[in-house]
């Protein structure tokens, strides 16, 4: 394996930082004012950074925007694949606590994301995540009782997964992402027993 020169090293984790800083001024200025009005000016004052480092990883502002919807999304969708042969409403604790230390990688950034303006397509990207989850496996799906209940159930709790980890991160709820995840798991396990057939 050939090793990075010190040099470059250092310009990569400086990339790293300032992208990071970008990131997080701009998301904290969305708290204070709406998309269209957050200029370059008003994010590198706030990053303490100059206009020539953000153009250097940003073409605007909007970019900044996709790049952290595109990078929430990504992460989100590979927890999919991670959990492929676990079906959420039977055993959704492993599932929860991926979130939890997803979220707990930069647990203030994701505060301020949720306060923001803009946090509607996160928390509809948790929904869909948690639904699409929950529908994936069509053999076990075809063995549900009162479907339409059981969408509408599916809707309710997703509605609820998103609800509750807002609240949480608003400091609404007082327990750790870990107990939240035992909690709810067990609320959605006792939630969707009506509609699982008995077992054997």
């Amino acid at each position: 394996m050939i090793k990075k020169p010190a040099r470059e090293k250092a310009e990569y984790r400086s990339a790293i930082r300032s992208r990071k800083l970008i990131k997080r001024a701009y998301v904290e200025l969305l708290k204070e004012k709406d998309i269209d009005k957050i200029s370059v000016k008003d994010v590198v004052t706030r990053a303490d950074l100059n206009r020539g480092t953000f153009y250097a990883h940003y073409a605007s502002v909007y970019a900044v925007s996709e790049q952290i919807g595109s990078e929430i999304t990504s992460a989100l969708f590979e927890f999919l694949d991670e959990f492929k042969n676990t079906w959420l409403i039977e055993n959704p604790l492993p599932f929860l606590r991926k979130i939890s230390r997803f979220l707990e990688q930069d647990l203030e950034f994701y505060r301020l994301l949720s306060l923001s303006h803009r946090s509607t397509a996160f928390l509809n990207n948790l929904k869909t995540l948690f639904i699409e989850k929950v529908l994936s496996d069509e053999k076990k799906m075809s063995a549900i009782k009162n479907k339409d209940q059981f969408m509408v159930a599916v809707d309710v709790f997703a509605s609820g997964f998103v609800g509750l980890y807002q609240d949480w991160l608003n400091n609404k709820i007082k327990m750790s992402l870990d107990d939240l995840a035992v909690s709810f798991s067990e609320i959605i396990k006792n939630g969707f027993k009506p509609f699982l057939p008995a077992r054997k």
